[in-house]
């Protein structure tokens, strides 16, 4: 009785284990995005060619655009319960986004350590523009003081001031 008992548990336990859903893997593409996001990350840390940085910035900007989306992640669970569990958003590591804001800041000090100060004000000020829900955050800070090193300052506006016209 008792061998039969735990016969049949572990029948079950088998069928059960054959009768819900594989899941996929998808590491081996996640992994190769990862990578490839971090080398153009990696380009833009080493390389002193302005150009090329701000066509990095691009790439990773563009990068961190992508819409997080599930990748068909699937629960070994019996179909009854899959309704009750919320299936998890894939991440990368590092945030796309710290990693294009890290560059752009970065590539704005290239810009501002070779003189190329209009370079340097664009990428600075989109760096603030970018984060317009916190008033204080270390790339906004860091921004404004790559702003501030212009001679510009933090006060810097986007809008172009009104002309006074005097009689």
């Amino acid at each position: 009785m008792k061998k039969s008992l735990v016969l049949m548990s572990f029948l079950l336990l088998l069928a059960g284990c054959q009768a819900s859903k594989p899941i996929e893997r998808s590491a081996g593409l996640d992994n190769a995005m990862f990578m490839n996001l971090w080398g153009t990350y990696s380009q833009c840390q080493s390389s002193t060619d302005l150009d090329a940085m701000r066509g990095i910035v691009q790439q990773l900007n563009q990068a961190a655009k992508v819409p997080k989306i599930g990748n068909g992640f699937v629960l070994p669970l019996p179909e009854r319960f899959e309704r009750l569990v919320s299936k998890p958003t894939p991440r990368l590591a590092v945030d796309p986004i710290a990693m294009a804001t890290a560059c752009t800041l970065y590539t704005g000090q290239v810009a501002l350590n070779t003189g190329r100060n209009d370079v340097a004000a664009d990428l600075f000020l989109s760096v603030i523009q970018s984060q317009p829900e916190a008033e204080s955050t270390y790339y906004a800070d860091q921004a404004r003081l790559g702003l501030t090193q212009l001679g510009a300052g933090p006060h810097v506006s986007i809008k172009p001031l009104p002309q006074i016209i005097s009689d």
